[in-house]
């Protein structure tokens, strides 16, 4: 029978804030004797990796702690823990109490103007795009990990033959138009620019800006946050966005990057409990927007043949990457 390791027992307990006591009980759990590990715990005292380990479990508990009280401060708010719906809304309004809160809401009256509200169907795509190639994300059904390796499902593929198969509205979460194929689809499809107009939430100085999305019924983006803040824009059918605040950090189960082991489950809209983070739950159709902030964790799934655009072309510095340091260690 393998002996247990001790060091990784030991650094795993001291991460997680245990005292002598409660590291003693894990070695001894683990299988070690009593002696030995009063020996192992002991020998902590003098060994300056454990002092540090025990330094950094102390601010991530002070952590906690913070995230705890900005749980209760949203809890205890007018209306409780809730999205915002907001009509039209006063951009000063919007980058006060919403943008620089890092508070999600809802958003109607933005595309009103939009000529896409009443051009955009397969037809017209088919009729002023069909012949152009697109990139598209495919196969991703096959892979659980479909969205952390996007780059192993980039295809090129004709729009209009696209067109023809999406008019089966078959539900599928095989292929998918995303924000990621921008670099192709943006040139590939400018005409569709053409259907839109500013935002007036928006920087005006960037008209043409924004990532377009097309897919069936069924698609799945699954739990993730992401590094800027971000306008979705339903142009056609309808999606439903879930989402979960950042000071639920612990319960998303955050171990790659910036996706969430919960995946593409439903998590269930309401308070959550000790195990499960807390979820605002929407449904956005034709015309109507979610604001998604930094940070905030948030799963995507159409119900309709959907075409969306999203934007991060805030009137504000939209940046938030470069001192993102653990990038690649998590």
């Amino acid at each position: 029978m393998s002996q247990p390791d001790k060091r990784a027992l030991l650094a795993d307990g001291l991460a997680s804030g245990d005292d002598d006591g409660a590291l003693h009980a894990r070695l001894v759990a683990a299988g070690v004797s009593a002696a030995a590990a009063k020996y192992e715990v002991d020998r902590l005292a003098k060994d300056p990796m454990a002092a540090m380990l025990r330094r950094q479990a102390a601010r991530m508990a002070k952590q906690g702690w913070l995230f705890a009280n900005q749980e209760r401060l949203a809890r205890e708010a007018d209306g409780g823990f809730v999205l915002d719906t907001l009509d039209a809304p006063d951009a000063g309004h919007f980058y006060r109490h919403h943008y620089e809160a890092n508070r999600p809401a809802k958003l109607m009256g933005l595309i009103d103007h939009w000529p896409a509200l009443s051009r955009w169907s397969l037809d017209h795509f088919a009729g002023v795009a069909g012949d152009a190639v697109v990139e598209a994300q495919v196969e991703r059904e096959r892979d659980p990990d479909y969205e952390l390796a996007k780059d192993d499902h980039r295809r090129l593929v004709r729009f209009g033959e696209l067109i023809e198969w999406l008019r089966g509205d078959t539900p599928s979460n095989d292929i998918y138009l995303t924000a990621y194929n921008n670099g192709t689809n943006a040139a590939a499809l400018s005409v569709l620019w053409d259907d839109m107009a500013p935002i007036a939430l928006l920087d005006e100085a960037r008209p043409r800006d924004g990532f377009f999305w097309l897919g069936p019924r069924g698609t799945l983006t699954p739990w993730h946050h992401d590094l800027t803040n971000n306008l979705l824009v339903q142009v056609m059918g309808r999606k439903r966005v879930r989402m979960a605040p950042p000071w639920a950090f612990a319960r998303m189960r955050n171990s790659r990057h910036c996706f969430s082991d919960w995946s593409n489950e439903a998590l269930p809209a309401g308070h959550g409990d000790s195990a499960v983070p807390p979820v605002l739950e929407t449904v956005i159709g034709s015309g109507e927007a979610i604001f998604l902030p930094v940070g905030w964790w948030h799963q995507v799934e159409a119900l309709d043949l959907s075409a969306s655009m999203s934007f991060t072309s805030f009137r504000r510095p939209n940046a938030h990457v470069e001192d993102y340091v653990s990038w690649g260690d998590l």
